[in-house]
C-alpha cells in the first residue's frame, strides 16, 4: 500500500510547544481510567478537566477521586456523541482514550483533528486500515498519539533496553514476547451456560483467529531492539491451535507468531487465556554477546560461558548495576501510590514531562500503529494456514533514520 503523498509529514521524532499545565480529558471511565485519574493527582503539571462516559456512575466516582484532592470538578460529558463533544472543548491538551478497542482508533483520530494530542488505551487500533488512519492524521496535525503499553515501563525490561543500549548483548537476534494469562475463570460458563465475563473484550476475542492482544510482550522487545529506529518489522506467519471449551469459546486457543524484521532478525510473540499455564509475558532478549529471559524467573546469561545463568541475587545485581533511569525517578513513589502497578505511574509521568517540556514522547505513533496492526495480520495469517503477511511499514522508510 503506498501511503505516500505530499501533505505527510514524519512524526517520528515530533516535538511540540511545551504546555505548562497538560490538561486532560478522559473518554471510557471504567477501572483502568479511574485509576489514571487518581494517578494524575499525584503528578506535577497536569489537570483532569473533563471526563467522559456512558455510565453516570462511573463519572461520579471518577468527579469523587478529582475532588477528593481539592481540584476542581472537571467538566463531564455522556451520551453517544459524548466524547466527541469532550474533544470539541478548547480548553483540553490531552485526550486520554481508555474505552473498548474497537473505539480507540474513531476517537483518537477525531482528537487530534481538534488539536489534541492523544493517549489511548492497548490496542491503539484493531484493524490495519484504522493504525493508517492513526499515522495519517498524527502527521498531518502534528499531534502526538501514544499507546499506553505499561511494560514498556516494568524495571526487567526497562534495564534490558538499557544493556542493549549500551551493547552489553551485543547484536539482538531474536527475542520472544508473550501474553500468557490463565483467564478460564472469566470467559468460561457457568452451569446455565453464561459467561461469567461477558463483554465487549471475550466477544472480540471468539470472533477471532490470531492475536488479539500483542503489545504486552511486543511493545518492550521493540524497543531494545530498535524497532522503527534502525530496523522494522517485515513480515509475519501466525498459526493458532485448535479451539477448546464450550461453543462460543475463544478461537485459537493458543497462538504464535514469528516476525522477521528488514535485518533478519526474528521475533516470537504468543498468545494465550484460555489454558492452565503460569502467566508470562516471556520477554527474551538473544544477542551475541548476552542473554535475558524474564519469566518464570528473571535471569541473565553472557559470553563466553553462557551456560553460566545469573538468577537470584547475582541477577539482582545486574539489575542494580544496568538500572534504568526511569527506574530510579519513578519507582519509589510509584510504588507507595499505586504498588505493583507503579509502572504506570511511571508511563503517565514520563507522558506529562515529555509533553511540559516539548519533548518527543517515549513511544510514538508508529509504534502504536506497529505494534496494534498485528491484531488483524496475525487473524490473516493464521486463518491462511500460517502464509506469511507482510507487515506495513509505517514510517515510510523513515525507520533508516
Amino acid at each position: 500500500m503506498d501511503k505516500s503523498n505530499d501533505i505527510q509529514k514524519n512524526a517520528l521524532h515530533l516535538r511540540c510547544e511545551p504546555i505548562e499545565c497538560v490538561r486532560i480529558g478522559f473518554v471510557g471511565l471504567g477501572v483502568r481510567a479511574k485509576r489514571a485519574v487518581h494517578r494524575m493527582m499525584h503528578i506535577d503539571g497536569c489537570e483532569v478537566v473533563a471526563l467522559c462516559d456512558l455510565v453516570d456512575e462511573n463519572i461520579k466516582e471518577a468527579i469523587d477521586i478529582v475532588t477528593e484532592y481539592g481540584c476542581t470538578t472537571p467538566a463531564t460529558f455522556t451520551g453517544r456523541d459524548g466524547w466527541k463533544q469532550l474533544c470539541e472543548q478548547p480548553d483540553i491538551d490531552l485526550i486520554y482514550i481508555c474505552t473498548d478497542w474497537a473505539s480507540h482508533a474513531d476517537i483518537a483520530v477525531y482528537a487530534m483533528q481538534k488539536g489534541k494530542h492523544v493517549a489511548t488505551e492497548v490496542p491503539a487500533a484493531t484493524t490495519v486500515a484504522d493504525c493508517w488512519r492513526l499515522v495519517d492524521t498524527a502527521e498531518q496535525t502534528r499531534r502526538h498519539c501514544i499507546m499506553l503499553e505499561n511494560c514498556c515501563y516494568d524495571e526487567f525490561e526497562l534495564c534490558t533496553i538499557n544493556m542493549a543500549k549500551q551493547g552489553v548483548l551485543g547484536e539482538i537476534i531474536h527475542a520472544e514476547g508473550s501474553y500468557l494469562h490463565d483467564l478460564r475463570e472469566r470467559i468460561s460458563s457457568n452451569d446455565n451456560g453464561e459467561r461469567k465475563w461477558s463483554n465487549w473484550q471475550v466477544e472480540f476475542m471468539s470472533r477471532h483467529n490470531g492475536n488479539p492482544y500483542p503489545t504486552h510482550g511486543l511493545g518492550p522487545i521493540a524497543l531494545a531492539m530498535d524497532i522503527n529506529r534502525g530496523d522494522r518489522m517485515k513480515s509475519i506467519v501466525s498459526v493458532s491451535s485448535m479451539r477448546v471449551g464450550d461453543r462460543e469459546g475463544l478461537n485459537g486457543t493458543m497462538n504464535s507468531s514469528l516476525i522477521t524484521t528488514e535485518k533478519g532478525k526474528t521475533i516470537l510473540v504468543q498468545h494465550c487465556i484460555s489454558l492452565p499455564r503460569p502467566y508470562s509475558r516471556a520477554f527474551l532478549v538473544s544477542g551475541t554477546e548476552g542473554f535475558a529471559q524474564k519469566y518464570p524467573v528473571p535471569m541473565y546469561a553472557f559470553a563466553p560461558d553462557s551456560e553460566q545463568v545469573l538468577t537470584g541475587g547475582a541477577c539482582e545485581e545486574i539489575t542494580e548495576k544496568y538500572k534504568h533511569p526511569f527506574v530510579a525517578e519513578y519507582k519509589e513513589r510509584g510504588t507507595e501510590l499505586c504498588g505493583r502497578r507503579w509502572i504506570d505511574y511511571a508511563m503517565d509521568c514520563r507522558l506529562i514531562h515529555c509533553l511540559r517540556n516539548g519533548l518527543p514522547l517515549d513511544m510514538n505513533v508508529y509504534d502504536a500503529a506497529l505494534w496494534s496492526c498485528l491484531v488483524e495480520l496475525t487473524d490473516t495469517s493464521a486463518n491462511n494456514g500460517g502464509a506469511p503477511v507482510e507487515i506495513p511499514d509505517f514510517t515510510r522508510g523513515k525507520w533508516r533514520g
